[in-house]
């Protein structure tokens, strides 16, 4: 099981990794894209002269509408020459040969939304007139293996898509975007990279691979998945190493008079290390041929699934092994060779007639409880018994604990896992987010501009206008970030702020607001001030004004005051927040200026598929928490029955009833069980905060919860396992050969 767990997540996270960096590689991904309104062939030649670029590309980039019902839209990619940059990978049909004014090559998942292949047409909308186009190839593309336009949560191929064509065939669009590599080596830092494409195209907007919205999101994807996968397997790991070296240890224990045969018989102690080391041997291979199977078709194939499932790349299937695995098995090769081989070397230091001999019980002693006299009094005969045991054999109390710790803990944080992620959604949709739709803005326009959209919205009961972009936001100690900065009326209605303790606050006339999470990435706290560098390079100093618990996005908010006393741009709105219900939607929906109309419940469903992974994860952990569980206890179960056979059948002998010999030996797995819970709980609270504080990325915190239901349902269901185990052994009592059990040692 722990091999299964350890090496089956990092299976998946490696196989995506992987097959993603790869792709990248031979896609040639670009390290910088370039917006501006005209790029010129002089400006193409001038960045391609500098030493550390390595190549340049210019391209034009419009959207395109689609005619029909769909109301879909077509990023197109325009370019004179054969790709080098971002090179399409032709999955269908044919490459472009440079001179068709109507044909282009379309993005895999859009085809297949809408059933296209090759040799079909598409007709687009062009101001007042429409133009067939006739599909030549189908491809996808390395900048975007996961592609959601701004302002999208997941990717919605019947809606967006992206192309390819010929510059000849949009004669009315400038060469708008360039895109460049940087040769591998360059001493140059990424400011002084900006900075040289800055001087050859000023006021160009630059977005490195870290502002790209399909590298971003790929990457924080495999980074949340692989913090929690990493942390969690690790500690499941060590609670089953654990309990495997104190088994194997007692079991080689149980081997004393065999032992001392050997030794009698005349045979080195170094041969029979080796050969009770050989134990760990016989566990670890079948542990690890099972572990494989269990991690690669059964752990990893399942997040490989649902975590694919909106990234456009070869499904190739789970790399069969990776480093990981052979880590997991050297470990718990040393764990069961070494718990044997010291166990067995402990051992051996006793004289063989003393090996013979049975191991003496344990001297009888006054435990603490018997101090305690009120309390003593008050136990029952089978009470004391137990409680004495309990205490006599402290190994066997060791593992139980140690087992009942960890199983709790694991799947106290599964459980956890699953509500804090809940009560996230449930902070960011029903308290935090106010408004009821969200419409973006292809390109950034004025209040008298919107008049018409606002008059379809009228019945709305708020509206609040937004302008916002990204900036490099740059900490007095040199961090940087990349967030955008947003830019509202003070008034505003549509989001809820509170600081770090919970009290409502408003967006301040001067300075900023942000999340912890941007304070702890820029090294700064309320009082210190930022720099804020749009792409356009433009540079906005920005106070920090208050730290505001935001669980979703990583914004720096700003009122309309506090942006005029820092900058003469104009307010331009990019986005509308709308507070309303009922409204009529349809009409907006095909205004070619509208790119996104997404409403709260929309939102919140498309968050729930992005950690989908994440989800399935935690039936994982919980299922895996819950074997360990049962594991354990089975083990101690059966351990504690046969090592104290004789006891049972003297007890048999001198007339204790089955149901009384089930009340002495088994409950004492009940009180291990309750006496763990406490600090199963304790312990995987801890856990969940450290798993949650490494999981968190730039635009997602989840902040650690584990309700009262979920305790119970934990405690629950490790009490059960330890019924259960307790049925299982208990029915073993009634054939117990009492003459045979008590000749053992004969």
């Amino acid at each position: 099981m722990g091999i299964a767990l350890f090496s089956g997540i990092n299976l998946y996270v490696g196989t995506v990794e992987n097959e993603v960096a790869d792709y990248y590689e031979e896609a040639n991904l670009a390290d910088y894209w370039v917006y501006k309104a005209d790029i010129s062939e002089s400006d193409l030649d001038h960045l391609r002269s500098f030493t550390d670029v390595q190549e340049a590309q210019r391209r034009k980039v419009t959207d395109i509408a689609l005619s029909g019902a769909s109301n879909s839209v077509l990023h197109f990619h325009a370019v004179d020459e054969a790709a080098k940059i971002n090179v399409p990978e032709l999955l269908a049909g044919s490459l472009l040969d440079g001179s068709e004014t109507n044909a282009l090559l379309l993005d895999s998942r859009f085809a297949q939304a809408h059933g296209l292949s090759v040799g079909d047409t598409i007709t687009a909308r062009e101001g007042e007139s429409q133009k067939e186009w006739r599909i030549k190839g189908i491809v996808r593309d390395a900048e975007y293996v996961y592609y959601a336009p701004e302002g999208l949560t997941v990717p919605d191929y019947h809606k967006y898509g992206f192309a390819y064509t010929n510059a000849s065939a949009l004669p009315d669009i400038a060469y708008n975007e360039l895109i460049l590599t940087i040769r591998e080596g360059s001493k140059l830092s990424q400011e002084e990279q900006l900075n040289q494409v800055r001087k050859v195209l000023e006021s160009a907007t630059i977005l490195s691979r870290s502002h790209q919205t399909s590298y971003r999101k790929v990457a924080d994807a495999i980074t949340g998945v692989k913090q929690i996968g990493l942390l969690f397997s690790i500690a499941f790991f060590l609670t089953a190493a654990l309990v495997t070296w104190i088994t194997v240890s007692r079991m080689t224990e149980n081997q004393r008079q065999h032992l001392g045969t050997l030794r009698s018989l005349g045979y080195s102690k170094k041969e029979i290390m080796a050969r009770y080391a050989l134990l760990g041997v016989l566990i670890t291979i079948p542990s690890m041929i099972l572990g494989w199977a269990a991690a690669r078709y059964l752990i990893a194939e399942f997040l490989y699934r649902v975590g694919i499932t909106y990234y456009t790349i070869d499904n190739t299937g789970v790399t069969p092994f990776t480093s990981h695995f052979f880590v997991s098995v050297l470990c718990v090769a040393a764990v069961t060779c070494g718990g044997a081989a010291l166990s067995c070397r402990r051992l051996l230091k006793l004289t063989p007639a003393a090996l013979m001999r049975p191991k003496p019980p344990a001297h009888g002693h006054r435990i603490l409880l018997e101090r305690i006299a009120p309390f003593w009094r008050s136990l029952s005969f089978s009470g004391k018994i137990v409680t004495r045991n309990l205490f006599r054999n402290k190994a066997r109390m060791l593992m139980g604990l140690v087992g009942i710790i960890g199983s709790t803990s694991l799947i106290l944080c599964g459980f956890g896992l699953m509500n804090s992620i809940n009560a996230m959604l449930d902070q960011a949709f029903d308290e935090t987010v106010r408004y009821n739709v969200e419409i973006k803005l292809r390109t950034p326009s004025t209040s008298e501009q919107l008049s018409d959209i606002y008059d379809a919205l009228s019945s709305a009961r708020n509206i609040d206008a937004t302008m916002a972009f990204s900036v490099s936001l740059y900490g007095e100690r040199g961090n940087v970030q990349s967030p955008y900065l947003v830019v509202m009326d003070e008034e505003q209605k549509s989001l809820s702020f509170r600081d770090m303790e919970g009290n409502p606050i408003h967006l301040p006339q001067d300075g900023a607001l942000i999340t912890p999470r941007m304070a702890e990435a820029l090294n700064v706290n309320v009082g210190d001030t930022l720099t804020a560098e749009r792409l356009d390079g433009i540079v906005i100093p920005l106070k920090v004004a208050q730290i505001v618990d935001f669980p979703i996005g990583n914004e720096v908010y700003v009122s309309k005051t506090a942006f005029s006393k820092v900058s003469d741009l104009p307010f331009l709105i990019r986005t509308l927040l709308i507070d309303g219900q009922g409204l009529d939607l349809d009409k907006l929906k095909s205004d070619p200026r509208i790119s996104l109309i997404e409403t709260k419940e929309e939102m919140r469903s498309n968050m729930l598929i992005v950690l989908e992974a994440l989800q399935g994860f935690q039936i994982i952990l919980i299922a895996f928490s819950g074997l360990l569980a049962f594991a354990v206890m089975m083990v101690l179960g059966r351990m504690n029955y046969y090592e104290r056979i004789r006891e049972l059948a003297t007890l048999k002998v001198l007339g204790f009833y089955r149901t009384e010999m089930k009340r002495l030996i088994l409950r004492e797995n009940i009180w291990i069980t309750i006496f763990g819970l406490p600090f199963g709980f304790v312990i995987g609270s801890l856990l969940l905060r450290i798993i949650l504080s490494q999981a968190t990325t730039p635009d997602l915190e989840i902040a650690p919860i584990i309700p009262v239901l979920s305790i119970a349902i934990g405690f629950a269901f490790i009490l059960g396992f330890t019924i259960l185990v307790n049925h299982i052994i208990g029915r073993k009592f009634k054939n117990i050969d009492m003459v045979t059990s008590l000749k053992s040692v004969e």
